[in-house]
């Protein structure tokens, strides 16, 4: 499924990366909406994101409404809590008037792991994933059952079910990535919803 993502010129990755963050947009607003535990603590929505890696789907206009919407984007970052320990996922929240210094720092480079201590030292402050309300998860192959299949790291295998039952979850793809069925394990959870385009 790589390789038909690849596979895509870029005009038609833009157009289709468009729509889907379109639906993703919608979704989002809707669940926002409807979740009243944003209102009652008084912040502003906190929402999940990515940097796009090659010929993912690119999530910029997505990011972009979520600026213009007043939420707050976070995007993931590879930490080392001590030198020699395992690497995880963590996310981080990326103010609009910081995003060009933050895709110098760590955006541009999504695999590249950092300790986990210099994002902090720059300011950036890890999140809770209980405290996110909307996830927006990249895939490699998906199937009409809403089961996965990520890149093998186990990332957002090991987030999923650290999220509140009411965070919105929507992982993202191209329709060129559909699959009749995704081997599952006896762990996976099929995604709530898939949005592709």
């Amino acid at each position: 499924k790589l390789a038909q993502r690849d596979a895509l010129d870029e005009k038609t990755r833009a157009r289709k990366s468009g729509n889907v963050c379109a639906k993703v947009a919608a979704l989002a607003a809707e669940a926002l909406d409807r979740t009243a535990a944003t209102e009652r603590e008084g912040r502003k929505p906190r929402v999940a994101v990515y940097a796009a890696m090659r010929s993912e789907v690119d999530l910029q206009p997505f990011v972009e409404t979520v600026y213009a919407r007043g939420w707050i984007p976070y995007f993931p970052c590879m930490v080392r809590d001590e030198p020699h320990a395992e690497s995880r996922m963590a996310f981080y929240p990326v103010p609009i008037d910081r995003f060009d210094e933050a895709r110098a720092e760590f955006l541009n480079h999504p695999l590249r792991c950092l300790p986990c201590g210099e994002l902090a030292e720059h300011g950036y402050e890890e999140v809770d994933p209980a405290d996110l309300d909307v996830v927006v998860v990249p895939l490699v192959a998906f199937d009409d059952a809403g089961n996965r299949l990520g890149y093998g790291g186990g990332n957002y295998d090991r987030l999923l079910p650290r999220l509140r039952a009411d965070a919105l979850v929507v992982g993202v793809a191209f329709d060129e990535q559909r699959t009749d069925a995704v081997p599952c394990e006896p762990h996976d959870r099929p995604l709530p919803h898939i949005v592709s385009a």
